[in-house]
C-alpha cells in the first residue's frame, strides 16, 4: 500500500473549517467526529460534496481498540468535546453524554486507503492514535496532531518520521495564507481562523528541523521535561514527515 497523493483523513472534523479547506484545494476527504450534533450539522453543511464522493464523514471514535465509550460534548465549548471526561467537562461548564462506537486507524486504511496527509486533532486522543499506527503498513507522507508532552515526538518517531515543524495554534491564523504557487493541491484564497488547523506539508513556512533540533527546541520553549507548560495562552500542532520528503522536493522529483 502506497499513500494516495489526494486523499487526506481529517481526524477530529468539529465544524468542518479544516475539510473545507482540503476539498477546496481539490483533495478527497475522509473526516470523523465523535461528536453526534456536529457530525449532523456537517452532514447538512457539506451535502453536495457528500452526494459527489470528494467527502466521506463517519460519526465515531478513534482509538486503540474497537469498543463502545463515553462521549462527553462540552455544551460550551465544543472543541472541548472529548472521550476524555475531565477534558470534555473541564471548569464546571455544561455537557452531555453518548455511547460512541470507536473504530481503529487501521479499519480506516483498510476500507479507504492510506491518506498523503493525516490530521489528527481529538482532545486527548492524539496518543491512542499514535500509538496504534505502528500496526500500519503505509505511513501518510505528512501528518499533525496536537501536541500532548514530549512523547508525542517519541511516537511520532517510532513510526519513522524525522523533521518536525512546531506550529503556534493561536497565532497562525493571523499570519497564514496559502502560497500563490500551490504546492499541496491547487491555489486557492484562503483566511484561517483562530481554531482552524491552518497549512500543512510543504506550504508550511517554518523549516523543518530534526527530530533532535525539534525535541530541544520543544523542551525550552513549549513544555519542560515535566510537562509543565512554557507557554501562556498558546497551543502548538506538531507536523512531521522524512527527510526522504524533503529531499524529494528538493530535487524535483516528489514522492507521491
Amino acid at each position: 500500500m502506497t499513500p494516495h497523493r489526494n486523499l487526506i483523513f481529517d481526524i477530529g472534523l468539529n465544524k468542518g473549517e479544516d475539510s473545507a479547506f482540503y476539498l477546496a484545494k481539490g483533495f478527497r476527504v475522509i473526516a470523523i467526529e465523535a461528536n453526534p450534533t456536529l457530525t449532523r450539522a456537517c452532514t447538512e453543511k457539506f451535502s453536495s460534496e457528500i452526494a459527489n464522493g470528494s467527502l466521506v464523514i463517519l460519526n465515531c471514535g478513534i482509538w486503540d481498540e474497537e469498543k463502545t465509550l463515553t462521549f462527553y460534548e462540552n455544551l460550551d465549548n465544543d472543541h472541548w468535546s472529548s472521550f476524555d471526561k475531565g477534558a470534555g467537562t473541564r471548569l464546571g461548564s455544561r455537557y452531555k453524554t453518548y455511547e460512541v462506537e470507536c473504530i481503529r486507524i487501521v479499519n480506516l486504511f483498510e476500507r479507504f486507503g492510506c491518506p498523503y496527509y493525516l490530521k489528527i486533532d481529538v482532545e486527548h486522543a492524539d496518543k491512542h492514535i499514535l500509538k496504534d499506527m505502528r500496526s500500519l503498513k503505509c505511513r501518510p507522507r505528512f501528518i499533525s496532531c496536537e501536541e500532548d508532552g514530549v512523547e508525542t515526538f517519541d511516537l511520532l518517531s517510532a513510526l519513522g518520521y524525522d523533521h518536525f515543524q512546531i506550529v503556534s495554534q493561536n497565532t497562525k491564523h493571523l499570519n497564514q495564507r496559502p502560497p500563490e504557487e500551490a504546492r499541496e493541491g491547487r491555489f486557492v484564497e484562503w483566511s484561517f481562523g483562530p481554531l482552524d488547523s491552518g497549512l500543512f506539508g510543504f506550504e508550511l513556512s517554518n523549516e523543518w528541523l530534526s527530530f533532535d533540533e525539534t525535541r530541544s527546541k520543544y523542551l525550552a520553549e513549549i513544555r519542560d521535561a515535566s510537562g509543565r507548560f512554557l507557554q501562556q495562552n498558546d497551543w502548538f500542532d506538531i507536523h512531521a514527515t522524512t527527510q526522504e520528503m524533503i529531499e524529494s522536493a528538493a530535487t524535483g522529483r516528489l514522492i507521491v
